[in-house]
């Protein structure tokens, strides 16, 4: 309590602004929890000078209580809808109802098969409970029973909710010897809860704590409401056995009747229809007189009807041709019928005869392997099979009455992180409600698929121009970004969507695809949660990361990466006391390429944590071959990307590389950006904790323009912050970097941390930092990242400079 209010006051006093409707909670000196809501606000002088807070204090318990009582409702209520046996049930409730109201143990009590007994039926007693009462509540469950002139007897008859608060000093529990009869279970507090279903009491719900507890009549509302859900459960779950054991002597009875014997006069109606069991032979009757074509049933043939009567008409058997209809219950009834004609002793057609036999579980169980091999099991939707063949279907229709249409690409932004941070579950549910929201979006006639992963293709019919597109991608862009509540927590994606045009961007199924593609891909490059249209230049865009991504993959093995150096100068001395490794790659086909274009490719695809690896390799052997040319050993700094911190691997890798090398820990310091630490901080400290160990040195690179602040810093074991390059340029003409970077400064300094300024350009921007009293500077205004015999003669020099 006294941490998170410092934490509270500390943000009001640093910030200026008032925090409204906080809460908090603490525990009173009787044990309970109390939960308070307040407003804080920082008071000033007529200078501005805060002198004070101020603010207000609301105790909010007894609101708090109730909204953990409705949810407790709410929460039975959904598991009552999902319990797949009354046991499940009954342990879902005592289980809920303890754990929110912090009763220790419960039990569920029905009728004993002896008469006049009540039998514990199932109970539940938490962690907290003691050894003797848990042991208690386990052997007793199916074998414990009480008379029927017991206490719980006497709840059964009348049918309300009974409270005890100190059993031992109860006379209904009380033995001849004086003892109470649940001093085995160490039960002092108890209260008992009718179940009533269809009328009257089959059940009853009782509590118990080691404690005293005073009656709480909030409580037994609450727990009556929940009863009573439970008493409907019970009534429904009853009526839905009744209904399944229908079913089943229903399913029986057919099973054993489905094979029929039919005939047709000569004008091919139903002449004859007969089962092996009289009702189905009542059922045939209804038919009698009818032609098959008005008995109805739907056919499942070519041509239907039609060509049916044509096929008996001209006298030909048939073989298992299926028939169906809709039961009066809504189910489905398929039969399988086969017949040839009847002939006469001149050989002439006097009707037909044949069998018929139902095949209702065949047909079922056929649909739905067709169904699973066409739709997405998670989300229902079409799958990559059924999109091929309506988009094949869309181009026939378009070429043949001259309509266009267009294809979305779509992929969900930030999916990964909800998937791996929630877990799967989340992910799926996320899925399932974008899903749900996309055809909320589409007319009937569009189609929404989903191709796997976090993927979607929508066929947009008669799209009348590229704007009719556009809108319906802002409807689907604004659909995703609003918030999902998964597993509590609110979360919100966007989606990048590609469009192509038909026939515009292609007239066949391959190219439409691959354009929406491509297309995709640059509405993720332009920022994600927009649309793209395809285009010439996208696509040459796309050939040439294409081509970037091909030729990086070989980079290593092709010895195309090298590393350059820049060196650190200490503001006070003078002197070079560091050096950052810098990496450059030049392609024999793409020239010299830009760490900025080919590090994010190398991040998304992971190639990332090899280069890296072998940067941190070079940088630290290099180190240590200028030390064996005779130069001081120097502080060597050496960036790790995102997902080289996310590897499970790194420290590992860092070990490895220290011991094959021979590089001092002290020697080596390793950069990493705000947000690597920021989103996860407990994974974040754990490992450079770990890193710390080995005597490796930590910087924080960009520092600035990330989300860290001062509360969050000093729980990093950080020896180095770096002033982001954006804040140096225009350090001379712009207040605000000014500010932010002598507020930087001094944070540092609060900490113990080395400040190093990044970018500096100009001898203002030197003079600043040092008037500002900042420890190092790097930057073109001394060095430029220079190659590695670049680098040692520039530091050979530099070191004569200063003798």
């Amino acid at each position: 309590m006294a941490a998170v209010v410092y934490r509270a006051f500390n943000e009001v006093y640093r910030t200026g602004v008032a925090k409204q409707s906080q809460e908090w909670e603490y525990v009173h000196k009787n044990g309970s929890t109390v939960y308070v809501e307040g407003s804080v606000q920082l008071t000033r002088d007529s200078n501005g000078q805060p002198i004070g807070f101020r603010g207000i204090l609301r105790d909010i318990t007894k609101r708090r209580r109730e909204e953990r009582l409705l949810k407790l409702e709410h929460t039975i209520a959904l598991g009552l809808a999902e319990a797949t046996s009354t046991r499940r049930a009954a342990v879902m409730i005592l289980r809920n109802i303890c754990e929110s109201e912090r009763w220790e143990a419960g039990g569920y009590w029905v009728l004993g098969e002896e008469p006049g007994t009540l039998r514990l039926d199932l109970g539940w007693a938490n962690d907290n409970m003691t050894a003797v009462a848990s042991e208690f509540y386990k052997d007793k469950v199916g074998s414990l029973t009480v008379k029927s002139d017991s206490y719980l007897k006497g709840v059964w008859d009348v049918g309300q909710p009974n409270w005890i608060a100190d059993v031992s000093k109860n006379a209904d529990f009380m033995t001849k010897s004086g003892s109470y009869v649940m001093s085995d279970a160490k039960q002092l507090a108890t209260f008992y809860v009718p179940i009533w279903s269809d009328g009257k009491v089959v059940g009853l719900l009782s509590f118990a704590n080691s404690t005293i507890c005073e009656p709480d009549e909030r409580l037994l509302q609450t727990v009556s409401v929940i009863a009573s859900q439970f008493g409907q459960h019970l009534q429904r779950k009853q009526a839905e056995r009744i209904v399944r054991e229908s079913e089943e002597r229903f399913r029986a009875l057919t099973n054993l009747s489905s094979d029929w014997y039919w005939e047709l006069d000569a004008t091919l109606r139903i002449a004859r229809m007969e089962s092996r069991h009289a009702s189905a032979a009542e059922i045939g009757r209804q038919y009698l007189g009818t032609p098959l074509w008005e008995s109805g049933l739907e056919i499942q043939y070519e041509g239907g009807w039609d060509s049916f009567r044509l096929l008996v008409e001209s006298h030909q058997p048939f073989r298992d041709i299926s028939m169906h209809r809709q039961l009066p219950n809504g189910k489905p009834y398929y039969i399988s019928v086969s017949g040839e004609p009847i002939l006469d002793n001149q050989g002439r057609v006097t009707g037909y005869r044949g069998v018929s036999k139902e095949v209702t579980d065949r047909k079922i169980a056929e649909e739905r392997i067709q169904y699973l091999a066409t739709h997405d099991a998670l989300t229902g939707l079409p799958n990559r099979v059924l999109f091929s063949h309506l988009l094949s279907n869309a181009i026939s229709n378009a070429q043949r009455y001259q309509r266009n249409f267009s294809v979305f690409f779509i992929d969900l932004d930030r999916f990964k992180i909800i998937n791996d941070t929630l877990g799967h579950e989340a992910g799926d549910a996320l899925l399932k409600e974008v899903a749900a929201r996309f055809k909320q979006v589409l007319r009937a006639g569009d189609v929404v698929a989903r191709l796997g992963g976090d993927e979607f293709v929508v066929l947009i019919q008669e799209t009348l121009d590229a704007p009719h597109a556009a809108l319906v991608a802002r409807k689907m862009l604004a659909e995703a970004i609003h918030p999902v509540i998964l597993r509590g927590q609110e979360c919100r994606v966007t989606a990048s969507i590609g469009i192509a045009m038909y026939p515009a961007d292609g007239e066949d199924e391959q190219s439409l695809m691959k354009n929406a593609d491509i297309a995709m891909y640059y509405a993720k490059e332009e920022g994600k949660n927009n649309f793209q249209f395809f285009s010439n230049e996208i696509k040459t865009q796309s050939l040439e990361r294409l081509a970037l991504e091909s030729n990086l993959r070989h980079a290593l093995e092709r010895e195309e990466f090298t590393v350059h150096y820049q060196a650190k100068l200490d503001l006070r001395s003078g002197q070079i006391n560091g050096v950052e490794a810098l990496l450059r790659w030049n392609n024999a086909t793409l020239g010299m390429v830009t760490p900025t274009q080919f590090i994010p490719v190398a991040e998304e695809t992971g190639m990332i944590v090899p280069i890296g690896k072998w940067v941190l390799a070079t940088a630290c052997a290099q180190n240590v071959t200028w030390q064996q040319q005779g130069l001081p050993p120097i502080c060597m700094a050496v960036n790790l990307s995102v997902r080289q911190f996310a590897d499970p691997h790194l420290l590992d890798d860092i070990e490895s590389v220290l011991r094959d090398t021979g590089m001092a820990p002290h020697l080596l310091e390793l950069e990493i950006t705000e947000g690597m630490v920021v989103h996860h901080p407990e994974q974040a400290i754990k490992l450079l904790t770990a890193i710390k160990k080995l005597g490796v040195r930590l910087a924080i690179d960009d520092f600035g323009t990330g989300y860290s602040s001062l509360g969050q810093l000093k729980h990093f074991p950080i020896d180095t912050l770096k002033v982001d390059r954006s804040f140096i340029r225009d350090i001379e003409t712009d207040a605000g970097d000014k500010a932010i970077t002598e507020a930087i400064i001094a944070m540092g300094k609060t900490l113990s941390l080395t400040v190093i300024a990044e970018g500096v350009e100009t001898v203002e921007q030197e003079r600043f930092l040092r008037n500002n009293a900042c420890d190092e500077m790097q930057g073109y205004y001394f060095s430029m990242p220079i190659t590695a015999d670049a680098f040692a003669t520039f530091y050979a020099e530099h070191l004569a400079s200063k003798k």
